[in-house]
């Protein structure tokens, strides 16, 4: 037998004050009266011999001493010893990510049923059972690690809130096996809406508090950029999703709000687990904040139905153009952009190559370099050779004129407003796209512009001339794919585009005083945080902006956490064993407490009645 609180057993010297009065006691004392006939007829009454006064007595302090040890037994909370082969143990975990802010009918959400569930059973549990709490979202966070004490475990429980981050249950599993390696018998009870696939050597039992049906849309993407032409214009692109534990096709209405006016209104219907994908144009002063919200009927999660950011004040995109033959409406495309403020230019021949200035996108236009560049993102026009991951085999002549194309992937961001109507084109190469390639026009049966992504980098690869095409000169359809590229290609870097998106659990490198617009869920509210370090854990939703005019925006856009499962959909966990040996000396607490209750009761009686004393 061991016990919990043994620092309590101290309190057992409490016995020798009994003891003392016991052995220390006032010795009967002559008084005078004035007569003896009312204590003679006590004796008579209560004449006992010698023996029992004595018994009587020692029971008295029997009774006393056993009240004050099944006192301080009891605070000492004995527990039995199970043995080095069952000692019994308990990992919780709790999914504490967005999606488990999904609110049922009573807006109770999943963490609030998760605590509901876990506490009846922690209250349940014997208690020389060894505990740890582990809540995880993007981390995996060890609250509480491998304690007895049932009652801080309790405390801790309530204190989990959902945080409006994307859950990574990977770091969650690493956690639990390192903890379940240091117990043996370890069992790990896992409280979320999604249960654990790697469960492999686990002891797993999970606790699905998933919503039995709902309703949930969300913007899963967005970002905010120049348009490519044009002054004081902005491309706001947005992709809303659908859960696909919708009950049916949904209807959601996005309004966008502009420095505080309403700017547009767009209702979208989507089935479930679809997306669209939008994009918005903007025209506002830079730094005026763009707002974005969501609205859907019987919506169950509100942290993905709003966006917030400042338009952003982008530097111009330096972009080197390296072509053996410059196309003349290549030249009249880019002096577009650089009058527009748009570009800078680093215009070079292939003699130049590599190189000494480090552009944000590289422009190789009938030519392309012997050694691929693979640090920056790349456009490939009319290329004459395959290098790299462009793959082509010119065509003899001057080209085969197509009277139309064909759009493929009309949403694209590079076809962004680019209508192929009425547009003829000459193709001067058969392309040939592997698997990392997007078709997005087609000139009969072949690719004549395709976009993708080769090992980590952006490329986009035309295979038509503009200056042998008829009518191309005339419509704004290959400056605009052209400048759609170059934002395109550009996306990721951030002082490129000027806006710098993040997401919660991300670090801010900033310092000082930082003022949010935040999203809580119902509405944009003024908040602040404070970095003395340089360096700020992002826990909110919405635009910050610093007292030197740096800004940013913190956004969910999580498809993983917009698709809240349902019940019905979560495939059931086993349960597990009952641990071994753990109730065999579970009501010892108890049968203390009852014990001395039963002390006292017998004492009060003897005392009364028996003149026990």
């Amino acid at each position: 037998m061991q016990f919990l609180n043994p620092q309590l057993l101290h309190l057992a010297w409490l016995a020798l004050i009994p003891l003392a009065l016991y052995l220390f006691r006032k010795k009967a004392r002559r008084v005078p009266v004035s007569t003896l006939l009312f204590f003679r007829s006590l004796s008579r009454e209560h004449q006992e011999s010698a023996w029992l006064r004595r018994l009587k007595k020692w029971l008295s302090l029997l009774l006393t001493l056993l009240v004050i040890w099944f006192a301080v037994l009891a605070l000492g909370r004995p527990v039995g010893d199970a043995g080095k082969e069952s000692t019994g143990a308990v990992i919780v975990v709790v999914d504490r990510s967005a999606s488990m802010a999904a609110t049922d009918a009573a807006g109770k959400t999943r963490v609030e049923e998760a605590r509901r569930l876990l506490r009846d059973r922690l209250n349940r549990l014997p208690d020389q059972v060894v505990i740890s709490l582990v809540a995880y979202d993007a981390k995996a966070q060890v609250l509480l690690s491998r304690n007895r004490n049932r009652r801080e475990c309790l405390r801790l429980l309530d204190e989990i809130r959902p945080l409006p981050m994307e859950g990574r249950p990977d770091a969650a599993v690493t956690v639990a096996r390192r903890l379940a390696e240091l117990e043996k018998g370890s069992q790990v009870w896992h409280a979320g809406d999604a249960a654990w696939v790697d469960t492999e050597g686990l002891a797993y039992e999970f606790t699905n508090v998933a919503l039995p049906s709902l309703t949930n849309v969300g913007i899963t993407g967005f970002q905010i950029r120049q348009a490519p032409l044009a002054r004081d214009r902005y491309e706001g692109f947005v992709k809303v999703s659908a859960s696909s534990a919708n009950a049916g096709k949904v209807t959601a209405t996005l309004e966008i709000m502009l420095a505080g006016r309403l700017a547009q209104l767009r209702e979208l219907e989507l089935e479930p687990g679809k997306s669209s994908s939008l994009i918005l144009p903007l025209e506002g002063v830079r730094g005026q904040r763009v707002e974005m919200r969501l609205k859907t009927a019987g919506d169950c999660l509100a942290w993905d139905d709003a966006v917030a950011a400042p338009l952003p004040n982008a530097r111009p995109l330096v972009v080197a153009w390296v072509a053996d033959k410059a196309d003349p409406f290549t030249e009249l495309a880019m002096t577009s952009m650089i009058e527009a403020g748009r570009i800078e230019m680093l215009k070079g021949s292939p003699a130049a190559w590599p190189m000494k200035d480090k552009p944000d996108v590289y422009v190789f236009e009938q030519w392309l370099p012997p050694e691929w560049p693979t640090d920056r993102p790349v456009i490939v026009l009319n290329p004459a050779k395959s290098a790299g991951p462009v793959q082509v085999k010119p065509l003899p002549g001057a080209g085969l004129p197509h009277d139309s194309v064909r759009s493929v992937a009309p949403d694209h961001p590079v076809l962004f407003r680019v209508s192929p109507t009425r547009l003829a084109i000459t193709q001067t190469g058969v392309l040939d796209l592997g698997s990392s390639f997007e078709p997005l026009w087609m000139a009969g049966t072949e690719p004549v512009l395709a976009a993708g992504e080769a090992h980590g980098q952006r490329v986009v690869v035309t295979a038509f001339s503009p200056a042998k095409s008829e009518q191309l000169a005339l419509l704004p359809a290959f400056p605009l794919m052209l400048g759609n590229a170059l934002y395109w290609c550009a996306e990721g870097d951030e002082a490129a585009s000027g806006l710098k998106v993040q997401r919660p659990g991300d670090l801010l490198e900033e310092t000082g005083l930082i003022q949010w617009m935040e999203w809580d869920g119902t509405q944009f509210q003024e908040a602040t945080d404070s970095s003395s370090s340089g360096l700020l854990s992002i826990r909110r939703l919405g635009a910050w902006q610093t007292v030197d005019g740096r800004s940013g925006a913190s956004v969910l856009a999580s498809i993983q956490e917009t698709n809240v499962p349902a019940k019905g959909e979560v495939p059931p966990s086993a349960t597990l064993p009952k641990l071994a040996g753990a109730s065999r000396f579970s009501d010892w607490p108890q049968l203390l407490i009852w014990s001395l209750l039963g002390v006292l009761l017998l004492e009060s009686f003897l005392f009364h009645r028996k003149a026990v004393f």
